[in-house]
Formats: C-alpha cells, sequence, structure tokens
C-alpha cells in the first residue's frame, strides 16, 4: 500500500490497511468476495479500472453493508483530486463505525 500516495497519506493518519497477500501482485492483493469479507474490513477501496471486479460485487454481505470506496489507483492529479478521496475515505470511515 504504501506504493500509492494516497494510500500512505491514510496511513500517516492512523487508518489501517491490509498487506497484500502473498501472489503474482508486488502492491496488491485479488481476492473474490468471500476472502474480501473474511479479513472484516470496515471499508473496502474498490479499484474502478476497466479490467477490476464490478463494485456491486463488494457492497457488503447479510446485515450492515461494508462501505465500498471507488478508488483509481492511477495518480491523481491536484490538491483537489486528494482530498476529495481523502473525504470519500472519511465519510466511508464514519458511516462504518456509526453502523
Amino acid at each position: 500500500p504504501r506504493m500509492w500516495p494516497e494510500l500512505r497519506v491514510l496511513t500517516e493518519l492512523g487508518v489501517r490497511l491490509v498487506e497484500p497477500a502473498e501472489g503474482p501482485g508486488a502492491n496488491w492483493s485479488t481476492l473474490d468476495r468471500t476472502d474480501t469479507f473474511a479479513l472484516r474490513p470496515e471499508v473496502i477501496l474498490a479499484d474502478i479500472r476497466a479490467h477490476a471486479a464490478p463494485l456491486e460485487e463488494l457492497r457488503g454481505s447479510e446485515g450492515t453493508p461494508t462501505p465500498v470506496v471507488p478508488w483509481n489507483p492511477e495518480p491523481l492529479y491536484g490538491p483537489r483530486d486528494h482530498a476529495r478521496f481523502l473525504g470519500l475515505v472519511a465519510d466511508a470511515l464514519e458511516a462504518a463505525r456509526a453502523s
């Protein structure tokens, strides 16, 4: 996760991130729905690029849905984009903790 500036900022702010599992991705894990929810995430950052799984597959299971923040790991451009992303994560964390 430290490869991406946005994720470094989140960790500096105290957000706990899951380190990638062993496998083909050096900086990410590709997990199915069952493995994703086995991690018991408060929030899921979901890749929204064309090759990624649809967001609907990650919306949660029975009970309270897990907030999903759409995330494009390509570099963000400018302070507004960074602020928008951090705001989305903050809102998702607040929603998860309120439920």
